[in-house]
């Protein structure tokens, strides 16, 4: 059974067991979440998998969130259990009315550790069952109290678990870089949120060097398709792949010699791009802002190409 995703950001507001100095650095630290929908739940079919998708984001953006397109190890998925369930003959069509439980629950996905779920009691109605838990589901307050709780404490949790293990995603990831699995080792370092743990400049300081290592490792084929496309007269061609090449890595040189060689054989919006490309070259801080849209677009790229996680609720 296959999910969906939908990436949200949960901006940390409350942390405990940490002193008020940490405290505050972490205001403005991530924690991420992807809603995911289970498929064997039965009451959860495609007719209102919107609504409740929905209304799960509406809840979270209630708590201080913003979305995002970044993937999470950490998931949130509702349960929908229906009781008192009554069918009342209004008419021209029957109305079903029921009372139940909506429940969220959160976990790791890759540990499959539970941590945390919340359950609010809510009553729908409508001319079939969908129909009525997705009126009921519209129903239900996104301010509730006790969603905030249970967020917090959520947070706090994910935080503590990240604090606690930060050192151990380290070495895992050293050692991925190690035997050359730069895309493995920059991801296990990218599910870290930022700014919550203490060794956060380790974390940031490895990420530099694994992507520089990552694209050191591709850059020399690049640059081969690039001088091929430069013989075969398609300058156009030549600077797309030049324009992906980091300019922190060892072809760097070589980069910049052919682009100097094309300059005067493209049109003048190809012109264009390359004088983007050769100020990012020769500025820090289109350097750095390349650097962090590079590896962004590793990470998505990776992530896309994974298979779909499956969860199932059970019982």
């Amino acid at each position: 059974m296959k999910i969906k995703i939908l990436i949200i950001v949960l901006y940390c507001i409350s942390i405990v067991n940490i002193n008020s100095q940490e405290n505050e650095e972490l205001l403005n630290s991530r924690i991420v979440l992807s809603i995911v929908m289970p498929q064997n739940e039965e009451k959860i079919n495609s007719s209102n998998f919107a609504k409740i998708k929905s209304k799960i984001k509406q809840i979270i953006s209630k708590n201080d969130v913003a979305a995002t397109g970044y993937y999470s190890d950490f998931l949130i998925y509702p349960s929908i259990e229906i009781y008192d369930e009554e069918t009342i003959d209004a008419g021209l069509q029957p109305i079903t009315i029921f009372s139940g439980d909506f429940t969220l629950f959160v976990k790791q996905a890759s540990t499959n550790n539970q941590f945390g779920s919340i359950s609010i009691k809510f009553k729908g109605s409508g001319n079939s069952k969908s129909k009525a838990i997705k009126n009921g589901v519209s129903k239900i307050n996104s301010n509730h109290k006790d969603f905030q709780g249970f967020l917090k404490n959520v947070k706090s949790k994910i935080v503590n678990y990240y604090q606690n293990n930060c050192s151990l995603y380290i070495s895992e990831a050293d050692k991925l870089n190690a035997s050359k699995q730069y895309e493995q080792a920059l991801l296990k370092l990218l599910a870290i949120p930022a700014g919550i743990t203490k060794c956060n400049s380790k974390v940031n300081t490895r990420i530099v060097q694994y992507y520089r290592n990552y694209s050191n490792s591709i850059c020399d084929k690049k640059i081969m398709i690039a001088n091929g496309h430069y013989s075969e007269k398609n300058f156009s061609k030549s600077l797309d792949i030049l324009k992906t090449i980091n300019p922190e890595s060892k072809c760097k040189n070589a980069a910049l010699s052919l682009m100097r060689k094309i300059e005067s054989k493209i049109d003048r919006e190809d012109k264009q791009a390359l004088d983007l490309t050769m100020k990012i070259y020769n500025n820090k801080v289109s350097m750095e802002k390349a650097r962090i849209a590079s590896i962004n677009e590793i990470a998505l790229t990776y992530y896309k190409n994974q298979p779909e996680t499956k969860i199932h609720v059970i019982r």
